[in-house]
């Protein structure tokens, strides 16, 4: 009997070894041709990319610079001006999400500066939920009284619509109703929508971003932060290694912007996201045989859980809104993430909805079966004038990556001189997201002599650096600071 149990034993062994010999090889003939078509189709795109209209590169992530999105918002009015056309601004919202009674001050600053100030056409929405006017509400009155002051910006354009909070369960952290954000997504009233978080300074309209490329479905910054100057050094060598390009974005906008004018295609002559930044290793083919195997522990033996070195941030978000992402969202991924530990809006977006890995596996996947049906539905917008942080403008490392916002590329002068500085790269920017731990969010002071950035430096050269970089730092805080009079 036992004999009989050993060589059942035995059999069932040499089974298992020779099924994962078979997908061993399987997985290395797999490998093997989807790096020569991979290669191929790189070769094929890099060749004929100014004589292809029809046809989407799949192989990489596109981000767009700040002067190529001027140029089509530019070339968008020029358009609709001799048409006698005009544009539906009806179909254009800015939109935030309170939660928090506390946050509603900056949204009517926010909406108060796009109304009068910057003078936008776009609707201003306001996604609040319904338990901060409830009978048992904290503030009830005053939270109902600020609510009637942000609709009188402007009657018509703005609206406030009340929503169901979305609150994770036995979640005590700050983030615990988080959630709630990815309401955005079923704005469907909306073509286009600039989500924004409101702990921020507006220092702009952003109207632009409405006019990214019609079958863009989603765009956002990448959070810089989390990137060493390691991580950029191999980046750049990555792109040159690979392409044998020069790294001077004025290079791409010069034809990009000459290829909007023409009335052409612009995807493919847009500068591509490092894929060291988000991939873990340099094989392609083998990221994506690991993202098509998840779900076999047997299959999937290679694939490192590493995570992306960046992500998609959260706190500004360009979104063409639908039913479909939402219902995903709504009953695929949000019963996921309300049980799962640590998992928020931001982690929701990029593990499930958006994240960088499956992104190309999934465009390649379409591009092998539909060829010039495929359409990218992602790109990435420049950091330094849409997600800065407050926290980089005391950060010494962050000062040229502010500059470079086009991950891998240099903003170079006629010279080949590379193009620093803070204070242009601030005065760029847009949207300046408010984040400065331990520092609070600076409605929680009276006044920014509570908080305000004090230059401590050893040498004079670093002393002159460090009080450029505090004088801009509390002018911004100091602005938030006067224009919450607002809200008296």
């Amino acid at each position: 009997m036992r004999l009989i149990s050993r060589r059942r034993l035995r059999f069932f062994l040499y089974v298992l070894i020779g099924f994962i010999m078979v997908t061993i090889i399987t997985r290395g003939i797999v490998q093997f041709q989807l790096n020569k078509e991979i290669k191929y189709y790189k070769r094929f795109f890099k060749e004929n990319k100014d004589s292809l209209e029809q046809m989407f590169n799949p192989l990489e992530i596109k981000q767009i610079p700040e002067e190529v999105i001027d140029s089509l918002y530019s070339e968008t009015l020029s358009r609709a001006s001799k048409t006698n056309k005009g544009i539906n601004w009806d179909k254009f919202a800015y939109v935030n999400y309170v939660t928090d009674a506390s946050y509603l001050c900056n949204t009517l600053i926010m909406f108060n500066k796009l109304k009068t100030e910057f003078q936008t056409k776009a609707k201003l929405v306001l996604l609040v939920t319904k338990d901060l006017i409830e009978d048992n509400a904290t503030n009830k009155e005053k939270n109902i009284l600020m609510l009637a002051s942000i609709k009188n910006v402007d009657s018509e354009q703005v609206r406030i619509k009340y929503v169901d909070n979305i609150v994770k369960p036995k979640d005590y952290t700050p983030w615990n109703e988080s959630l709630t954000k990815l309401r955005v997504f079923n704005e469907t009233d909306f073509d286009r929508i600039i989500y924004m978080d409101n702990d921020a300074a507006l220092t702009a309209n952003l109207d632009e971003l409405f006019f990214l490329p019609q079958y863009i479905k989603f765009a956002a910054p990448m959070t810089y932060w989390f990137i060493s100057q390691n991580d950029l050094k191999e980046a750049y060598h990555e792109l040159q290694h690979d392409d044998r390009i020069t790294l001077n974005l004025n290079n791409y906008n010069k034809q990009t912007i000459s290829r909007i004018k023409k009335g052409k295609m612009i995807y493919n002559h847009l500068p591509s996201l490092p894929s060291s930044l988000y991939l873990n290793s340099k094989n392609v083919a083998q990221e994506i045989i690991s993202s098509t195997s998840s779900a076999s522990p047997l299959f999937d033996f290679h694939t490192s859980k590493k995570a992306s070195k960046i992500k998609f941030a959260s706190n500004i978000m360009v979104i063409k809104p639908s039913k479909e992402t939402f219902d995903k969202i709504l009953y695929e991924l949000l019963p996921r993430a309300l049980t799962k530990k640590e998992m928020y809006d931001m982690d929701l977006i990029n593990e499930e909805l958006y994240n960088l890995k499956k992104i190309v596996y999934y465009q390649f996947s379409l591009f092998r079966k539909l060829k010039s049906e495929f359409i990218p539905e992602v790109m990435v917008l420049p950091f330094g004038r849409y997600g800065l942080l407050t926290g980089s403008l005391r950060n010494k490392n962050h000062y040229s990556m502010i500059s470079n916002d086009i991950l891998g590329y240099k903003r170079m002068d006629n010279d080949g001189n590379e193009l620093l500085g803070l204070d242009k790269s601030v005065a760029d920017a847009k949207y300046i997201h408010f984040s400065d731990y331990p520092i609070g969010k600076p409605w929680h002071y009276v006044s920014i002599k509570e908080f305000e950035c004090v230059p401590d430096a050893e040498t004079a050269e670093d002393l002159d650096q460090e009080t450029k970089a505090c004088n801009i730092w509390n002018s911004f805080y100091d602005t938030f600071i006067q224009a919450r009079s607002i809200c008296n």
